[in-house]
């Protein structure tokens, strides 16, 4: 078993990140490695005692036999005789290298190394006998016991670190890239200090379409000169205004879900390395042959700076202005969370490494508790944003139930029919990429379900609601693409009735007809224009208790906010 980019169980820690899917297998082989050497140097420990008929310690942290255990007495003055000079060949053994298994040993009382006792000796009750030439030597059992022990304490160590076995970093990393991909197609950039590796490929195809159709406060609106009147003044104030904020804020919500992945994937990866640092170093520290130096005091990696990293990263003002979101993106094990590194500090006694593991063990658990309390504030700070967000600047502005009216300053009207069917266009093909390209990604974020888990694999705090606010956002993305494709049929419908009212119209119309490669709108179309339901959220409450915070996703909020579809109605 291997550390640090080299290969264990045949996975490689590439950027220092355990990529392990059958975690289990390589912390218990680490547990392992750990109990050998405290077998080893407890022996070593015992046969010194026993040898000065001092006192040794049974148990550090296993859970010891409730009567005590029955050990052969090594001070009994008949046995004694046997550690005194007879040389004992287990002690001997357990003083060495402890090739092999326990040995047998004859018990003998006298020995070259010792010389010969006094021809009589005391028993346990004072009486005077003749000192035996052989006892019945228990040192071996002794050392098998010792074996029993380490066992024990290694699994009070096993059971004490957090498992993370068959959580998948490489589908967390997947799902990220899936948010990138959608959020860069929606205009996300990562913002200064984010983890440069982490930094979202461009796709400017909709971001392009996109801003052919965008009207707000008169931005972009080149299309506006050939086409004026009530419906364009709707049109432009309405739908066309409601792109850019919900591009905006979605490309952000996208860029918020990847950072809670990231948090996730981080605790993940603490933990694992943590467990095999804390655990390899005491084994390092066990081995009396070592000299005690800095390099038995080796540190692990924490990230105590994740409440801060994606309160900073996932926060933003909801988009009103141009296409394009800049967002800090964070990586797993990123600089963002302001990676520290903890000593392991063990020295060489036994009982004092034994206690020094127990330290970094309690250590670790607390840090996990504040991490994980960290990753569920992060999935409330996002959910909080998104709560203030109306319908028509997160999922565009809902034609469906359009009563707008225009400004009415114009008393008739401009339209060039092209130009319109050129926006119709433009609405379909943009729909069509949120259909075809968008909204299936979210299927290869959801393929890290699995791995959004605590440490046993069971769902904690924040995990359902991540899981849910990827379910969520899809509705955004399937509500804005019902948005585009209705826009896009109102827009074309609109266009036939300009059309009927005089030849040319028609004319222009029927031409760019003959070349229209565009279909009709889906029939989901309008199904999917719905605004997404979000009545089972309620916003964040800092140091409320948890029945208050912890809302269940999807369920019925009967008093939460009817979220606004129309522009008109700011």
């Amino acid at each position: 078993m291997a550390r640090g980019g080299f290969e264990t169980h045949g996975e490689i820690y590439v950027s220092g990140i355990i990529y392990d899917t059958h975690f289990y297998a390589t912390l218990e082989a680490e547990v392992n490695g750990f109990r050998k050497a405290l077998t080893k140097r407890w022996r070593k420990e015992v046969a010194t005692a026993i040898q000065r008929f001092g006192t040794f310690p049974t148990a550090f942290h296993r859970s010891p036999a409730p009567y005590g255990e029955q050990l052969w007495d090594y001070r009994d003055p008949i046995n004694s005789l046997h550690i005194s000079w007879g040389a004992c060949e287990v002690i001997t053994w357990a003083q060495g290298d402890q090739h092999g298994g326990v040995p047998s040993c004859p018990g003998r009382t006298s020995s070259p190394q010792e010389g010969v006792p006094p021809r009589t000796t005391f028993d346990r009750d004072g009486n005077e006998v003749m000192t035996p030439t052989e006892v019945s030597c228990g040192v071996g059992s002794i050392m098998q016991s010792v074996e029993y022990w380490a066992y024990s304490e290694g699994s009070a160590v096993l059971v004490k670190l957090p498992k993370f076995d068959k959580h998948d970093q490489r589908a967390i990393e997947g799902a990220q890239q899936a948010l990138l991909t959608i959020g860069g197609a929606l205009g996300l950039r990562a913002a200064g200090g984010s983890d440069a590796s982490f930094a979202p490929s461009s796709n400017a195809d909709l971001i392009n379409k996109v801003d052919k159709l965008i009207g707000a406060n008169g931005q972009n609106a080149g299309w506006y000169k050939a086409w004026t009147g009530l419906t364009a003044d709707t049109l432009k104030d309405g739908f066309f205004a409601s792109i850019a904020p919900t591009l905006g804020n979605q490309a952000q919500i996208a860029a918020g879900i990847h950072n809670l992945y990231s948090a996730r994937g981080t605790i993940i990866q603490e933990m694992r390395s943590g467990s095999l640092t804390i655990v390899g170093d005491a084994s390092k520290a066990l081995d009396a042959t070592h000299v005690v130096t800095t390099d038995l005091n080796p540190t692990w990696q924490t990230f105590q700076g994740m409440g801060t990293a994606l309160s900073i990263a996932g926060a933003w003002n909801p988009v009103l202005g141009a296409v394009g979101a800049s967002v800090q993106l964070i990586g797993i094990v990123g600089q963002n969370f302001a990676p520290q590194m903890k000593h392991t500090a063990y020295a060489h006694e036994l009982e004092a490494v034994m206690t020094a593991l127990w330290d970094h063990l309690n250590e670790q658990s607390n840090d996990l508790m504040y991490r994980e309390n960290d990753y569920n504030n992060g999935i409330h700070d996002l959910r909080d944003t998104i709560f203030g967000i109306n319908s028509f600047n997160l999922e565009l502005y809902d034609l469906t139930e359009n009563t707008g009216t225009g400004s009415g300053t114009r008393d008739g009207f401009t339209v060039d029919i092209g130009t319109v069917l050129e926006l119709a266009d433009t609405c379909f093909e943009s729909a069509q990429i949120y259909e075809d390209q968008l909204i299936p990604k979210i299927g290869t974020v959801r393929a890290a379900d699995a791995s959004l888990a605590t440490e046993d694999g069971s769902e904690g705090f924040a995990d359902p609601k991540v899981k849910a606010l990827v379910l969520e956002y899809r509705e955004y993305l399937k509500t804005a693409c019902g948005r585009l494709y209705t826009a896009g049929e109102e827009i074309k419908a609109a266009a036939r009735s300009y059309a009927a009212t005089d030849a040319e119209r028609k004319a222009a119309f029927d031409a760019t007809m003959k070349d229209w490669d565009e279909g009709p709108a889906p029939g989901h179309a309008r199904d999917w224009a719905g605004d997404t339901d979000r009545s089972g959220w309620q916003v964040h409450i800092p140091g409320a208790p948890s029945y208050v915070n912890d809302t269940t996703p999807g369920g019925d909020d009967a008093g939460g906010p009817e979220y606004e579809t129309e522009a008109t109605r700011r």
